[in-house]
């Protein structure tokens, strides 16, 4: 090989060399850019805390893996009772189910929003001095693993035991004693044996151990993480269910409520859509009489029988029963979910008429923490920033599940 030949080569293997070193560059910085800048860029931001998409990324797996296996239960439920589906005892659920499994990006929209809105329920507590301590987590997770196992915690035993000792401790009163006739001191009474008492399994430390460690190699194996990512994720939201019971018994007070019902009655006087300026003037006068009537002391179903031209309730004796907000018109409502029990209302006009409102009952709604995360949502600083490049690659869902066989 002559020496221009030599430097040829040397110059080819040089210019080689930086090709390969080059592409393996590119590749490195690829796979960083993929497994290490990505995960840790932020998916959204919550007032002041970040959201990482390495985070969005686990939970939305571990959400998939949970809903997979909610779908998996209940086509064996139907399977061995509604063979087929033909009474359809579960095909809303499962349908509903299969929908959110094909939506890969509906899912981890909805996984963000769930990331969002406990970020947002830390910081209110964090505030208001509302705390989830370690124990109380433990607890909770101790718990769940009895459950998986069919088996009770300690502190579970211990508290059923003394709400039976509870029920037991009152004795029954002695009887006076009463004399027996000769033939009835002769009857031998059958005695029914106590049935016994089903005993429980309460679950050593060995066991919890054990149970934990099965329901975290399962989560893993399905959800595509590591055991040690699968426990966090039980623990922080065991630590989120905690504290949405605090803020509900602390701050229900300040959350709007559902569930309220009303128990009423009403007298209606009609007024015709097409109805003349003395019609109607003629309507509110009867409207009026009649409420200076009840409010006077006449009986009100009696009235209401006689008079109402709402000759359903009428009948009843304008007895509406019991109903919640949303199933009357507004004017209706507005007036009867703010008038006092027993008190007589002023005519309420609605499209149908004049309405006399009575309310015999109140069932309080109970806080509604959802509605008040919303409001909190609202309210707060939030940005999003999830791409399509921030989408998580989720594991592929069995097709036989999504389909009936």
């Amino acid at each position: 090989m002559t020496k221009r030949e030599r430097e040829r080569a040397r110059r080819l293997t040089i210019i080689v060399g930086a090709v390969v070193g080059l592409v393996v560059l590119v590749l490195v910085a690829g796979l960083l850019y993929q497994t290490v800048v990505i995960p840790n860029s932020t998916v959204a931001k919550v007032n002041s805390d970040r959201i990482s998409t390495g985070d969005l990324w686990k939970l939305a797996r571990f959400d998939q893996y949970q809903r997979t296996s909610q779908l998996q239960s209940l086509l064996q439920y139907q399977n061995q009772i509604d063979p087929g589906g033909a009474q359809g005892f579960f095909t809303s659920q499962i349908q509903q189910l299969r929908s959110e499994l094909v939506n890969s990006e509906g899912l981890t929209n909805r996984v963000l929003e769930q990331m969002i809105e406990e970020t947002l329920l830390r910081q209110v507590a964090a505030a208001n001095n509302i705390t989830v301590s370690d124990a109380e987590v433990q607890a909770q997770l101790e718990s769940l693993v009895a459950a998986q196992q069919s088996f009770v915690t300690e502190s579970q035993a211990t508290a059923t035991a003394e709400a039976l000792a509870v029920a037991t401790a009152t004795p029954s009163p002695t009887p006076s004693p009463t004399p027996t006739s000769t033939v009835a001191s002769t009857l031998t009474v059958a005695t029914v044996a106590p049935q016994p008492t089903a005993t429980v399994h309460v679950q050593t430390a060995t066991e919890f151990e054990s149970g934990l460690k099965q329901l975290l190699d399962n989560v893993s194996q399905g959800a595509g993480i590591s055991t040690a990512q699968a426990r966090t994720l039980y623990t922080s939201l065991i630590r989120a269910d905690i504290l949405r019971t605090k803020m509900t018994e602390q701050l229900g007070d300040q959350m709007p409520t559902s569930g309220e019902q009303i128990h009423a009655r009403h007298i209606l006087v009609s007024v015709a859509s097409d109805a003349s300026e003395e019609d109607s003037a003629a309507a509110l006068s009867k409207a009026i009489s009649l409420t200076q009537r009840l409010r006077a002391g006449e009986d009100f179903a009696a009235l209401a029988a006689q008079y109402s031209d709402d000759t359903g309730s009428g009948q009843q004796g304008g007895d509406l029963g019991f109903f919640p907000r949303g199933q009357m018109v507004s004017e209706f409502e507005d007036v009867a979910f703010s008038l006092p029990i027993g008190e007589i209302s002023d005519p309420v006009k609605s499209q149908f008429g004049y309405h006399i409102i009575e309310v015999l009952e109140q069932q309080p709604g109970n806080p509604n923490i959802t509605a008040w995360l919303q409001e909190q949502k609202a309210a707060a600083q939030i940005v999003r920033s999830l791409t399509s490049a921030r989408l998580p690659n989720l594991p592929v869902v069995p097709t036989q599940l999504l389909v009936d066989q």
